[in-house]
């Protein structure tokens, strides 16, 4: 058997899923990781779990080039999660949904988890405490096994890229005595069991896999940023925080286009100066950027990242340079998502609807008690393809709810049947008056 059958073949086996052999012009949603070990079948698809709206009984799912839609009943089946109730705890985990198709939706018959971890020996999975005792082993190598992407984002420090989806092409990563430690981590899923596998395979003896992997790192520890991912995200104007810890003699001679200069003495002092969004990406350079690094993660901060290069690195590389005084302030707007609205249009249509717009509320009909905006209609996500068709076209469609996941996942279906739309990625409650109330997710 090949290594590359073999290794689908263990993947197959750990979930207990089908092996049936795909028809031939299917065009079932499968996301490209999965690929390495599936085929697509009718019926069927794989991806990663976007969201699950339990009122609407919807499920959203990621492809990594499109998002789509799915219903579930009460009569769903589920394996490898508790309930469907459950299911809501593995956000951007791997799932398995068969459907069928049913007044032109999509309803799942069963949802599976990808729980190939239950393949690993527990004396080959390790948690966050015993990964950081492990990592004190002499010679241990560890291995970041998300996408090439995702390593230069954002990675553990002193981690070598060995993407699962080219395992093939980073293979010679590997150290050449296949006694040697070896540790991988993704983000958790599926990724780094299957990378496992495939590094056995291979002969190595001591392969070990940090289960809570990088969004579990990233909560209390910085991360390690390259320097043609900053080059990039600079020069596609990506919303990011940069801080310059050198002497401000060396800072006016050249630095990182867009940083703010903050002494790594002075960091302290400058804690108000950060943004309010505990989420914004940090990314620090400099003397003591680590220590800066940790700092910032003590404030709450949960995307902290250091350049390692350091300015002398950056220049290395062909980053641009900007001379004199940085930024006096520190300034954070992210980007909206595709296909939003502002807080600020949205309220615009509510106090004063427009002709060509149309205010729509996603909600469930029984919801509508909580507070309802005047003048909008009420179409639920689990009708709304069907329910739309009685709205003008000419009409552009804003969608709302409660916190935006059933206003995404209307979007996504309603841009599938070509209607022009766009949706309230936020929080909106109502007041004691009915008044609604919005604040950023």
């Amino acid at each position: 058997m090949k290594h590359s059958t073999l290794i689908a073949a263990l993947f197959v086996a750990a979930l207990g899923l089908p092996t049936n052999a795909p028809a031939a012009e299917s065009k079932v949603p499968m996301a490209k990781l999965c690929g390495g070990c599936h085929t697509p079948e009718p019926g069927v698809m794989m991806g990663f779990l976007d969201s699950i709206a339990m009122k609407s009984k919807t499920i959203q799912m990621d492809f990594m080039d499109h998002k789509q839609v799915v219903k579930f009943t009460d009569a769903t089946k589920v394996k490898y999660v508790k309930s469907l109730e459950d299911i809501k705890n593995y956000r951007t985990k791997g799932f398995q949904i068969n459907f069928v198709e049913k007044d032109g939706a999509k309803v799942a018959s069963e949802i599976i988890r990808f729980d190939i971890l239950r393949a690993i020996g527990d004396d080959e999975k390790l948690d966050k405490a015993a990964f950081l005792k492990y990592r004190e082993t002499t010679g241990m190598k560890l291995y970041d096994v998300r996408p090439m992407d995702a390593y230069k984002t954002a990675h553990i420090p002193g981690a070598l890229p060995l993407p699962a989806p080219a395992f093939d092409k980073f293979v010679q990563n590997l150290p050449a005595d296949k006694e040697t430690p070896i540790v991988l981590y993704c983000t958790g899923g599926c990724l780094s069991p299957t990378a496992a596998m495939k590094t056995k395979a291979l002969g190595y003896k001591n392969v070990k896999i940090y289960t809570g992997g990088y969004p579990e790192w990233s909560q209390a520890e910085f991360g390690v940023v390259e320097t043609d991912w900053l080059k990039g995200a600079i020069a596609a104007a990506t919303p990011q925080v940069v801080i310059d810890l050198r002497p401000a003699t060396e800072v006016a001679a050249g630095h990182i286009p867009g940083a703010v200069a903050i002494a790594a003495a002075d960091l302290e002092l400058a804690k108000d100066r950060f943004p309010a969004r505990k989420n914004a990406p940090i990314v620090f350079y400099g003397p003591d950027s680590n220590e800066a690094a940790a700092k910032a993660i003590s404030w709450g901060y949960k995307a902290v990242r250091v350049l390692p290069a350091g300015f002398a690195g950056w220049q290395a590389a062909g980053g641009p340079v900007a001379t004199g005084k940085t930024a006096a302030e520190i300034v954070y707007v992210p980007k909206p998502k595709p296909g939003t609205i502002s807080i600020a249009e949205f309220q615009q249509l509510t106090d004063k609807p427009a002709a060509k717009a149309r205010l729509v509320d996603v909600r469930n009909g029984d919801e509508l008690e909580e507070g309802a905006i005047p003048g909008a209609l009420n179409l639920p996500v689990d009708d709304i393809t069907q329910a739309v068709k009685a709205v003008p076209a000419e009409q552009e469609l804003i969608l709302y709810c409660n916190t935006g996941i059933r206003a995404e996942m209307a979007h996504n279906l309603l841009d599938q049947e070509g209607r022009a739309n766009r949706y309230l990625d936020a929080k909106l409650t109502f007041d004691a008056q009915g008044k609604p109330q919005i604040s950023e997710n």
